[in-house]
């Protein structure tokens, strides 16, 4: 490590907790340290490195098997503003309160996936670092402390970002937040139980200035908590609200006609119409719209989208079956500045949608698996016309073969992740795939039944080592020559094994 740096990540990489201290050689320069998932680094590595870095301002020691005694060493550090620990499950309430030292200025903790924390030993932070930011406790803890609530007024002026996800919360507890943190910007309430129309009307009538609201998951919210949101947060960017199924058209027109900078707003599995979609279209600033599972639009309402919402950055329609090719004609003429699409199951589609879709220059994942009716001159038409693509996903397209691969190898230089599982292709077309794409990284080759082990093992040595991800079926990684799966390995290949019994398929 260079001496004197700033920054360090090592997310993911093996390190233990003598590398944790090598860190040390950036001495007191080092302010920002990610060591997530370095599962090899322990209390005694963590001591090393708050000994030699005393000036780490943000740290991230997510999912290690730390304990307390981090925590204690952690606490010393009187730089430190943020602290990620998300899913230390050997950390709790005790370890928290090693915080409570005020030895340090805490603007941010994330205790989320904790198990054994509690309210109580959040409550003990709160007491010592009464400037906090953003507290983050999501998937935590099922019940919430009314103390912990009543609290939160030590934060009153400067709490902004508040998540806590899987608990419950009821009308009271959001009125209370509502009261003690008129400051929100951000709050993340997704699968809490007890969410209802009176909490949120609650919450909102104090909380004006939310920019973002997460209520997925929340069954109990309907119209009314829309038109609350609506009327008190002018300044709402992001809305989510996947799975609300009780809410309606009604819901969409107060949105529509009062959140005018309304940005992001995910309606998975909303049971939404083409009515709704029509009262939506006037948030014309929309870059991120999620329909998932919205069976009951059609082209109308995906018309009404795109001629009003020509920002949109990213459209999900997965599994919105009346979508077809007319919907995609309407999209590609007005939402020419579309990055990713979500097409998945949409079995109406055909080529003739995807060629609709080629004049999207600057789309970069296309999701599209499933789509029945589309075949080789579909994909061709999109490698040609979207130049900035980047991820595919072809999964159980059964009539896209070897002509796509020639042509995504010839026309898709920058193509980095693709997924051909299930689809009928032969050793030739996977040859000119992995051998003449530069930068393909991450590739899904389950069930190609018509590749050989032979063939399958001339088209990864093509690849050159440049895999990082690569996911097969068992049954053939199995087969493959231990040599070429060590060396793919000791290129930095992660490999991935699909425990299903290898199917044929007539095609």
């Amino acid at each position: 490590m260079a001496r004197g740096c700033r920054r360090c990540r090592l997310d993911s990489v093996w390190s233990d907790r003598w590398g944790l201290a090598r860190c040390g050689g950036c001495g007191g320069r080092l302010e920002r340290l990610g060591v997530k998932w370095c599962m090899e680094i322990s209390d005694i590595g963590v001591e090393l490195l708050v000994k030699k870095c005393r000036g780490i301002k943000v740290l991230d020691v997510s999912y290690l098997k730390i304990t307390n005694k981090s925590l204690h060493s952690i606490s010393s550090l009187e730089k430190l503003e943020v602290l990620s620990m998300v899913g230390c499950s050997h950390i709790d309430n005790d370890g928290l309160r090693y915080l409570n030292n005020g030895r340090n200025s805490l603007l941010s903790i994330d205790v989320s996936r904790c198990d054994n924390v509690t309210s109580y030993g959040l409550i003990s932070v709160i007491e010592g670092h009464k400037s906090i930011q953003k507290l983050k406790s999501g998937d935590c803890f099922p019940d919430i402390s009314p103390v912990f609530f009543s609290k939160l007024s030590l934060l009153k002026r400067t709490l902004n970002n508040l998540k806590l996800d899987g608990s419950q919360v009821s009308a009271s507890s959001l009125k209370a937040i509502g009261l003690n943190c008129k400051n929100l910007i951000d709050i993340s309430l997704s699968k809490c139980r007890g969410v209802d129309d009176e909490g949120i009307s609650e919450l909102v009538k104090n909380c004006t200035d939310l920019r973002t609201i997460d209520l997925t998951c929340c069954h109990l919210v309907m119209d009314k908590a829309m038109s609350a949101i609506a009327s008190h947060c002018k300044n709402l960017e992001c809305l989510r609200l996947e799975s609300c199924t009780l809410l309606t058209e009604k819901g969409m027109d107060c949105i529509g006609t009062r959140c005018s900078n309304l940005k992001e707003l995910d309606l998975t599995d909303c049971n939404m119409n083409d009515a709704a979609l029509k009262f939506l279209s006037r948030c014309s600033k929309l870059m991120v719209l999620k329909l998932g599972l919205c069976s009951g639009i059609s082209n109308e309402g995906l018309a009404h989208v795109s001629s009003n919402c020509r920002n949109l950055r990213e459209l999900d329609l997965y599994r919105c079956s009346r979508i077809n090719d007319d919907g995609l004609a309407s999209l590609a003429i007005s939402c020419k500045k579309l990055k990713k699409l979500n097409i998945c199951y949409c079995n109406e589609i055909t080529d003739k949608g995807l060629k609709h879709l080629s004049s999207l220059k600057e789309l970069q994942d296309l999701e599209m698996r499933s789509l029945y009716k589309v075949t080789s001159l579909g994909i061709t038409a999109i490698a040609m016309g979207c130049i900035s693509l980047t991820e595919l996903d072809v999964k159980k397209c059964y009539s896209v073969d070897d002509m796509a691969m020639s042509a995504l190898a010839q026309y898709s230089p920058n193509l980095r992740q693709i997924n051909i599982s299930y689809c009928p292709i032969t050793f030739i077309g996977l040859w000119k795939l992995l051998g003449n794409l530069r930068c393909l990284q991450d590739a899904k080759l389950v069930h190609l039944t018509r590749i050989s082990v032979e063939g399958f093992e001339l088209a990864l040595r093509a690849s050159c080592g440049r895999l990082k991800k690569l996911k097969l079926v068992t049954a053939m990684k199995n087969l493959l020559p231990p040599g070429l799966l060590q060396m793919l390995q000791a290129r930095g290949c992660r490999l991935r094994c699909l425990d299903k019994p290898v199917t044929s398929r007539l095609y």
